[in-house]
């Protein structure tokens, strides 16, 4: 990107954000949820049918879970949690990444194999999962919020989301978890007390990148998904966030959820590639609020959004803070020796303290595989995908 297009880019900056944050070197949960039950303990963090908790709650419910993971099994080992309740879900992985071992969500009904690659050291579950050693998550609040933690090391793996294409997994650390969460909550400008709805699970990086963006700015979060999720009808909400499938009608046609919302800013999109200009349109219009695009995968994190504040349609948006973008040879993923500004269509390559361990890197740049193009002003488009590779002679 050329030093003209930089400056432009500092326009369109979010207000208060800062292009390169500072990540510091802390637990996921101590900086996503104990720093605001210290401050603010009565603040909601999760509103589902079955209760709210608030962020002094789900703290203690965190700290007593990674108690009794203690108990059970040692730092490092894999834990996969079953069920789709957000109440128990989600204080649960928080419980996982405060104890150390790597989590995995496996939804309402894992299918075997699944389970298997994970090869889970236990499975939290309400149910006996046959094979496998099981602890029922309501066993977890009887751990000892007080007991200490021993020091992470900040760099071991503590989350498992799966690879695309389903080719293993890809494996986030404290550190990515901080800095997504950071980035995110800052980039979308979250405040204090905000509402936003989840459609789907944090089983993908677009709502696990919520999640964590939300709890970082003690923003409340509200479930479409699990029991009870439909009765969302009427309700307000800064932001609902969606991962779109590539059946994108799903979203078009079939959204009752969404359409009985009250969306005040947007409805954050992610997508794994380009997006036409009139499918966004016409979800902007049915939904009555603007479709905002989060460009990003599991293997990258979200890497490019657009601002609430000046998105264009046709535009994927600009990075994200601590993501740095780069034109790269689809041939063979090799950093091109000249920027964006002369060339018209490259694969996007990307650097980022959000991304996890599994992606695909040349030359210490991640490849997206996706190829795209800048305008003058710093804002990313997507072509499409780079052209096949040619076979053996």
């Amino acid at each position: 990107m050329s030093k003209g297009a930089l400056g432009l880019l500092a326009a369109y900056w979010p207000e208060g954000t800062a292009r390169y944050a500072h990540i510091p070197l802390e637990r996921a949960t101590q900086y996503c949820v104990h720093r605001t039950a210290a401050s603010e303990p009565e603040r909601p963090a999760l509103v589902t049918t079955a209760r709210t908790i608030t962020y002094a709650e789900l703290s203690r419910e965190t700290k007593a879970g990674a108690s009794a993971l203690a108990a059970r099994v040692s730092a490092g080992k894999r834990v996969a949690i079953v069920g789709a309740d957000p109440a128990v879900a989600i204080p649960s992985l928080l419980a996982v990444l405060e104890a150390d071992c790597t989590a995995w969500l496996a939804g309402d009904a894992p299918r075997a194999e699944a389970l298997a690659a994970f090869a889970p050291d236990l499975v939290l579950a309400a149910a006996p999962v046959p094979g496998h050693e099981t602890l029922d998550p309501a066993a977890l609040r009887d751990g000892d919020p007080d007991a200490s933690r021993p020091r992470p090391n900040l760099r071991n793996p503590v989350l498992a989301l799966p690879a695309p294409g389903g080719a293993g997994e890809v494996l986030h650390n404290h550190k990515t978890l901080v800095s997504t969460a950071i980035s995110f909550g800052s980039f979308f400008m979250l405040e204090p007390g905000a509402e936003i709805v989840l459609l789907e699970p944090p089983d993908q990086w677009l709502g696990l990148a919520a999640l964590l963006g939300a709890l970082h700015k003690g923003a409340c979060l509200r479930f479409a998904y699990g029991p009870g999720g439909e009765r969302l009808r009427g309700a307000h909400c800064h932001y609902a966030v969606s991962l779109l499938a590539s059946a994108e009608e799903r979203y078009l046609g079939a959204t009752p959820v969404l359409r009985d919302l009250h969306i005040g800013v947007g409805v954050i999109l992610g997508v794994e590639g380009p997006f036409r200009v009139s499918r966004r349109r016409q979800l902007a219009r049915r939904l009555g609020a603007p479709a905002l695009l989060v460009l990003g995968r599991n293997d990258l994190g979200p890497v490019v959004a657009s601002h609430p504040t000046w998105y264009l349609d046709a535009a994927a948006g600009i990075p994200l803070p601590n993501v740095d973008a780069q034109p790269l040879d689809p041939s063979d993923g090799r950093r091109l020796a000249i920027g964006w500004d002369a060339v018209e269509e490259a694969e996007l390559g990307v650097k980022s303290s959000l991304a996890p361990a599994g992606g695909e890197i040349a030359n210490e740049w991640l490849r997206s595989r996706w190829l795209a193009r800048t305008d003058p002003t710093g804002l990313y488009f997507l072509n499409g995908p780079p052209p096949p590779r040619p076979g053996p002679a």
